[in-house]
């Protein structure tokens, strides 16, 4: 490979892995190019990206991303890279899933979700979260349920002392 393809290579690297919110270290090893073509492709449908890059380019496009990797964990062997600048944990589940589905490889090294150093267990734990925007309405429900309690108990004190003016009024007529 020639200087300026390597150089080439890591410019459009570094430009992606500076804007991506997830980056995994992943191991293909015993991966068709099939199968690599399949996972990438369900990846793209979560706004996801999956690169074989070589060990010491990838090293030094994370370096210039400005992604500290210092005894985070190792570059041995075949290693492909997983990023994306979309939803993280979409992308984990896509991931997860074409994982199980090909006997667990390729297999995750170690990575980085919003520039924080995750182990390849925290990885597959974070695949099992729901989406943002699902985190998101639980959310909203859980901080508007305290208001509906209240709506509920004023409303049933308004009810129950209608009834009673409503009682108190057939009884007079009677």
């Amino acid at each position: 490979m020639l200087k300026q393809q390597k150089a080439k290579i890591i410019e459009e690297m570094e430009e992606s892995l500076s804007s991506a919110h997830l980056i995994l270290l992943t191991d293909y090893k015993g991966m068709s190019v099939e199968s690599i073509t399949k996972l990438r492709d369900e990846l793209r449908k979560v706004n996801g990206e999956y690169r074989v890059i070589k060990n010491t380019l990838l090293r030094i496009s994370l370096k210039n991303a400005g992604i500290n990797t210092d005894d985070r964990g190792s570059f041995d062997g075949t290693t492909a890279i997983l990023f994306t600048s979309g939803d993280p944990i979409l992308a984990l589940k896509a991931f997860y899933n074409f994982s199980n589905d090909n006997a667990n490889i390729p297999v995750v090294k170690w990575g980085f979700m919003e520039r924080q150093f995750i182990t390849a267990d925290q990885a597959k734990e974070l695949s099992t979260l729901p989406p943002r925007d699902v985190l998101l309405a639980q959310l909203i429900g859980q901080m508007q349920a305290p208001i509906y309690s209240l709506h509920a108990v004023l409303s049933s004190l308004l009810r129950n002392f209608l009834h009673v003016l409503d009682g108190i009024k057939d009884k007079k007529s009677n």
